[in-house]
Parts: structure tokens; C-alpha cells; sequence
């Protein structure tokens, strides 16, 4: 189809920034043919076609002459500024969210990322309803003249949407709980997770494939990666599960935070978020600055500098290596230099990864009496028995755990 893409930047943004990350999005979707792309500078939008008068006749003139099927705006538009200006242009008109929508659509394959990416568009399609379709609705019901006006087109369409909502959510409901089970059975055997962050197509899914054991879809384009990817490594006495999740954006649209809220909070309990940058982009300070507003957004407190480390990635093509942090609470020795694609810098990682999980633990064996069953209780509770065993009226327990959870629990039982 033939696109004109269209960036709005207003007086504080970075024009660059913006016109090259919305360029991307709509460049990753291979069915438009984008025929030019412009910049148009707001001081302030218009509350009826979000940009001005001026900028709306010049625009309408190009998609006239060219021909232009498909009008994409790098901007949220409400459901007035978007009908108006597909009337006032006769042209179909996509704002940011409905394009990333788009994006996640052609890229879902599994049964999990197809619910959460068909949830995102009724939710924003629930908000995109407008008074169309006026001929289908009924005339009046109830009978002679004092029947009400019956059921609006509108009201038809909102009850069909909420049904569906209603439908997805239960069957994302059970993929979530099915997520619970297998996160309690890890969290039983002590095993800690690590989640891989990071902007979209900073390099996330080929740094997983290079730990050991299953690998996942890697491609140089966005959004390569919807579902969350788990697998096991490290040594038999400092493993750990790691998380390959799905990217960041500028301005991720609040449906889909909603829609992949089951696959976003396996971030939010991980013990060790690993922060993959791409140093080769131009704009890796401002995507960087991204994913931490997104992950405080989430919840998540990017000031525990324990809970973080940063990976530095495309080194080997990067003008200039980076080793200062993006986050400046880090340490140098939560900063890691690689080149996921050319295998460099990896044994430096792989080790930082098991220190920064492990550094304040210890592994301690305990004798309880079998009486002792609140002590038992509230060690298996906190997930900090790693074996046990059951000798006579004595129960041997090897613990994993660090100076706080171990004062906590002498404090609890004085």
C-alpha cells in the first residue's frame, strides 16, 4: 500500500530521534510502500485534527497527487482527530499505537502472543468506536409512540467487543496461571531468574542464543521476540533461568502494557535484570532512558543497583566502545562490553551474571528437630531450602540464602 508517513515533533523533542524511530516502525511492516516521509513541528496540537490548518492542506495536496492509500502519524490520536482527518483527506489514517498494533500482529505465531496481540486491538478498538453505521440501528422499541429510540449501532458494536474481551481475558487467565505453577516450581527449588531487557532490536534474542540449550527466533528487525523464552544454565550449584521478553519502545501503547501484562511481570520478579544496549545506535542514551521509564512504570525500582546490570552490545561495530553506564547509579563491574553476534565478551558476562546473583549468598546446612515445624514452614516459604533430608526424629536442611534472611530468621524464633 502506498504510505506517507508523517513524525510530529513538538518544540522540546529531538527532530532526528523521533522522524528515525518512527521511520523504522513503519519500514518494518513489509506490506507498505512508503513513498515519503516529513516532519511537521507543533508548538501545540489542535484539539479537532491534532495539527494545524496549514500543515492539513498541504498534506491533503500530496496524498491527492501521489496517490497515497495509507496516512501513518507518529502521535496518539483520539477517535475524533483520527475520524476527522480521514474525512477531511479521504484517506485511511493509523496513529502510533494502531501501527505498532499492526506490527505485533503480523509477528505473533504462538497460541499466547496471538491472544495478547488480539486483546491490544479490541481494547483499542473498544476506544475507536465512533456514531457510524446509523442506518443498521433500530428505529424504536416497545410500542406505539412512547418506545425508547432502541439499541444504537454503537451500543450493539460495544456489547459484541466486550464479550470478546471478556473471552480473551479468561484464556489468557489460564496461560498465566499455568505461568504461576511453573514460576512456584522454581521458586521451590531455589532457582533464580534473570530477565533480558532492552529497546526493540537491541540484540536480546541473539545474546539467549548463545547461553547453552533451546534458542529462539533471532532477526535483525523489531519485534522479532513476542513471547517469553525461558531456559536453564550455569553450574549445577549456581544455576539460574534466563527470560528473553519482548522489546521496548518510545511510548508503548497502553493497550498493549495491558495485553502482555502476564509476560511483562515475569520482569517484575526477576532476581537480575540484564539491561542489553545497543551502543552502535546514535540514539542509545535516549532508548536506554526508554526502558528505565518503562520498567519504573512497571513497577520495577531502577535504583536498586543490586537488581541491574547493563550489557553494552555491538561492540564490533560500534564507532566508539561505551563504558560508562546508561543508569548512573552502576558500578563498572555491573557493565559488560560484547558482541552477542561475534561471541565476544561473553565469559566476562556469563561470570558478572552468577557474582551479581549469588555474591550475597551462602549455602549453610541446619539440623532442625521435627518439631520444628514453623522454622520449617518459614524456610520453605521464603524458597530458601535447596535439599533435605529426613534422618531419624532430625531433618538436615542445605540452605541457600544471605546475611538478611538469615537474621530475619533467628529474629522470628528467639
Amino acid at each position: 500500500m502506498r504510505t506517507y508517513v508523517i513524525s510530529i515533533i513538538f518544540q522540546s523533542q529531538s527532530k532526528n530521534y523521533v522522524k528515525d524511530e518512527f521511520f523504522k516502525l513503519a519500514n518494518s511492516l513489509s506490506a507498505l510502500k512508503i513513498i515519503d516521509n516529513c516532519v511537521i513541528v507543533l508548538s501545540k496540537s489542535d484539539p479537532a485534527f491534532y495539527i494545524s490548518k496549514g500543515h492539513l492542506q498541504r498534506i491533503r495536496g500530496f496524498v491527492l497527487e501521489n496517490k497515497i492509500g495509507l496516512l501513518l502519524v507518529d502521535s496518539l490520536l483520539t477517535p475524533v482527530q483520527q475520524r476527522n482527518l480521514e474525512k477531511k483527506l479521504m484517506v485511511k489514517v493509523l496513529d502510533r499505537t494502531g501501527l505498532v498494533l499492526e506490527i505485533f500482529g503480523s509477528r505473533a505465531q504462538s497460541s499466547e502472543g496471538m491472544l495478547q496481540v488480539e486483546l491490544a486491538h479490541l481494547l483499542h478498538q473498544k476506544s475507536r468506536l465512533v456514531r457510524s453505521w446509523t442506518h443498521l440501528e433500530r428505529q424504536r422499541g416497545g410500542k406505539g409512540f412512547l418506545g425508547g429510540p432502541g439499541e444504537t449501532q454503537i451500543e450493539s458494536d460495544r456489547r459484541v467487543l466486550a464479550s470478546k474481551i471478556v473471552n480473551i481475558r479468561k484464556s489468557i487467565r489460564k496461560v498465566k496461571n499455568t505461568r504461576c505453577v511453573q514460576r512456584s516450581l522454581r521458586q521451590k527449588n531455589n532457582i533464580p531468574l534473570v530477565s533480558f531487557v532492552g529497546y526493540t532490536n537491541a540484540g536480546k534474542s541473539t545474546l539467549f542464543n548463545v547461553f547453552p540449550n533451546k534458542k529462539t527466533k533471532s532477526e535483525d528487525r523489531l519485534f522479532s521476540t513476542l513471547d517469553p523464552f525461558l531456559k536453564k544454565c550455569g553450574l549445577p550449584k549456581k544455576e539460574y533461568i534466563i527470560s528473553d521478553t519482548v522489546g521496548f519502545i518510545r511510548d508503548l501503547p497502553t493497550s498493549l502494557v495491558v495485553a502482555f501484562r502476564a509476560t511483562l511481570e515475569e520482569i517484575s520478579i526477576s532476581d537480575l535484570i540484564v539491561h542489553v544496549v545497543d551502543v552502535s545506535d546514535e540514539y542509545a542514551d535516549k532508548n536506554a532512558q526508554v526502558v528505565y521509564s518503562t520498567l519504573e512504570e512497571l513497577g520495577i525500582d531502577t535504583g536498586n543497583e543490586n537488581r541491574i546490570i547493563e550489557v553494552h552490545n555491538k561492540i564490533d561495530i560500534s564507532e566508539q566502545q561505551r563504558f560508562s553506564p546508561f543508569l548512573k547509579s552502576l558500578t563498572k563491574d555491573k557493565i559488560f562490553a560484547i558482541s552477542a553476534e561475534k561471541k565476544r565478551g561473553l565469559e566476562k558476562l556469563f561470570q558478572g551474571i552468577e557474582i551479581n546473583l549469588y555474591k550475597h549468598k551462602v549455602v549453610e546446612n541446619i539440623i532442625l528437630g521435627a518439631h520444628e515445624t514453623e522454622k520449617l514452614k518459614w524456610l520453605y516459604q521464603k524458597q530458601l531450602v535447596k535439599n533435605s533430608e529426613l534422618n531419624e526424629n532430625r531433618i538436615r536442611l542445605e540452605l541457600i540464602w544471605d546475611n538478611d534472611e538469615k537474621q530475619k530468621f533467628s529474629e522470628s524464633f528467639v
